[in-house]
């Protein structure tokens, strides 16, 4: 029998990918919140997205996209739509 081991202190294989800037201001913002699907999730990104409407001119709209799964991508379409629309976007881990 053979036996693999895989060193997890590697770093990961994406090389070349660089985060997308961060906005200077959220003022004016959409925010975009991306729910896990896990318990809680949900309100979770709302308590954030109310917390930062006290401190920032949020526009006042938000787009919610609720994942399948905590396991699984968010859909294509979502992710596009994320992508035009969002000017930060928040992904939260319930429970």
């Amino acid at each position: 029998m053979t036996v693999t081991l895989i060193d997890p202190t590697l770093a990961p294989a994406a090389a070349g990918k660089e985060l997308a800037p961060r906005p200077a201001s959220l003022d004016g913002a959409v925010l975009g919140l991306v729910n896990n699907g896990k318990a809680r999730g949900r309100e979770i990104l709302q308590r954030v997205a109310e917390n930062l409407a006290v401190r920032h001119r949020i526009s006042g709209t938000t787009i919610l996209v609720t994942k399948p799964d905590s396991s699984f991508p968010a859909e294509p379409a979502d992710i596009e739509m994320l992508a035009a629309d969002a000017t930060a976007i928040i992904a939260a881990i319930g429970d």
